[in-house]
């Protein structure tokens, strides 16, 4: 059974965090497409996406981290995973994505870059 993508966007003082909770696939990208394109739009490029909850991530997925990456490095800011497990973890080690992203245990990690 497909766990629907949940997407949760919060405010800190100093960076913008994304949280992710179910799949990230091509049915899904749309959601946090949305959401990502509203952060940037706000002006906020300090990001952090929680992937702790994560459970799959697809080429999809992975097209528009990757997307958004360059999106945020370029206004000035970055794009930072954080909880990165199982899965998630897997697919980006084995398509040589894992050096792509800064990944961190957790969002304080992450926060302190």
């Amino acid at each position: 059974m497909t766990t629907r993508l949940a997407v949760r966007v919060g405010r800190e003082a100093t960076h913008t965090v994304v949280v992710l909770t179910g799949e990230l696939d091509v049915i899904s990208a749309d959601d946090l497409r949305a959401s990502l394109a509203k952060v940037l739009q706000d002006g906020h490029t300090d990001v952090i996406v929680d992937a702790g909850g994560l459970t799959f991530c697809d080429s999809m997925g992975l097209r528009l981290l990757l997307e958004y990456l360059d999106l945020f490095t370029e206004a000035g800011g970055f794009l930072r995973l954080a909880g990165v497990h199982g899965a998630v973890l897997r697919i980006l080690t084995v398509t040589g994505l894992r050096s792509a992203f800064p990944i961190y245990d957790t969002v304080a990690d992450a926060a302190r870059g």
